[in-house]
């Protein structure tokens, strides 16, 4: 199905409406706050060349970061919150664009996540990118009798963590899309691509709303085409 750019625009808008002022969205959009409010209650669709130039602003990498940052709460030194990110409607509305913006042209057919805090995100992006979505359990599911199961040593705190995936959940061929709301070591989006490829399906790309330092990168920037993180911090 063809995807109309207007309509992602104007729901972009929307989001941005819940989480900005007019004065800001103008200052943002280069638009007159009268304008803006036609396109955000539908009195009226932008052009489609208005629309995309409007799209590419909102789910640009300096805006989204800004955005953000804003929503960001640090406990300590390398501890952060992220649940007014991944559990604020309007901001997962940004991401799951961005994610679309950064992803569409790799024919993606699936998004893979792990429970808990990846659910809504990865909810948002498969819905984007018209694709089935693959939650990933630390435990077995009750009914589910055959899956696939990979291990590995978390740092902190010191733990084995195993990861659980049903068997059927994809097939041979189909082209996924991890989405991780935080990357630090990179083991267990390292650990996605292991039981993607025990299906014989293709790990195509890694999508992660916050990325703590460059450490993951050596587990990663080798299994995926293409890797992009909405929020980069140093550590």
């Amino acid at each position: 199905m063809a995807v109309d750019v207007r309509l992602m625009t104007v729901e972009l808008l929307k989001a941005y409406k819940k989480i900005l002022k007019y004065k800001e969205l103008e200052n943002l959009t280069g638009l007159s706050a009268p304008g803006l409010w036609r396109y955000i209650n539908k009195r009226v669709r932008p052009t489609k060349d208005r629309a995309v130039e409007l799209f590419e602003i909102l789910t640009s990498q300096q805006v989204v970061e800004e955005i953000l940052r804003g929503k960001l709460i640090e406990i300590d030194e390398n501890l952060f919150n992220l649940s007014m990110i991944i559990y604020e409607v309007p901001i997962l509305k940004i991401l799951s664009y961005t994610a679309y913006r950064e992803f569409h042209r790799y024919n993606i057919n699936a998004v893979v996540t792990v429970e808990v805090d990846g659910i809504p995100i990865g909810v948002m992006i498969a819905d984007a990118l018209e694709s089935k979505l693959v939650i990933v359990r630390r435990r077995p599911e009750i009914g589910v009798k055959k899956y696939h199961q990979v291990s590995y040593i978390a740092r902190d705190p010191p733990a084995v963590v195993s990861l659980f995936m049903p068997s059927e959940s994809l097939e041979g061929g189909d082209r996924v899309l991890i989405v991780d709301d935080l990357l630090n070591s990179g083991r267990t989006s390292s650990a996605l691509v292991k039981l993607i490829r025990m299906t014989d399906a293709v790990p195509v790309g890694l999508f992660s709303v916050v990325a703590i330092g460059e450490r993951w990168r050596e587990q990663l920037e080798n299994e995926v085409d293409k890797i992009h993180v909405a929020l980069r911090l140093s550590r």
